[in-house]
Parts: C-alpha cells; sequence; structure tokens
C-alpha cells in the first residue's frame, strides 16, 4: 500500500513539474512544491510508525 502511494506521489509530482515546464504557469510549480513537502512528512509519519510498531511489540 506505501508503495502504490508512493509510485502515485512520484508520478503526480513528474506530471506536475512537466505541466510547469511546458506551460511556464507558477501554479504547476506551487502544486509540485507541496505535493514534495506532504509527501515528505507522509514518509516521515510512516517512518515513526515503523519504529514504534518495533519497540512497543519486541
Amino acid at each position: 500500500m506505501i508503495r502504490l502511494m508512493l509510485v502515485l506521489l512520484g508520478i503526480t509530482a513528474m506530471v506536475l513539474f512537466g505541466s510547469y515546464l511546458l506551460t511556464d504557469d507558477r501554479k504547476y510549480l506551487h502544486y509540485f512544491k507541496q505535493t514534495l513537502k506532504y509527501t515528505l512528512f507522509l514518509a516521515v509519519v510512516v517512518a515513526v510508525l515503523f519504529v514504534l510498531r518495533r519497540i512497543l511489540y519486541v
């Protein structure tokens, strides 16, 4: 499930960045930056949950 979400987020980020390069519209760059920010936030949350699972279930 996590891999699927990361693949979809990667595809979304590349489409947004490509749209910015093709149209030179700043809104696509803004959406691209927000997508990266929330993807990193999601990765940190998932990593913390994995660490907590390892600590609590040992």
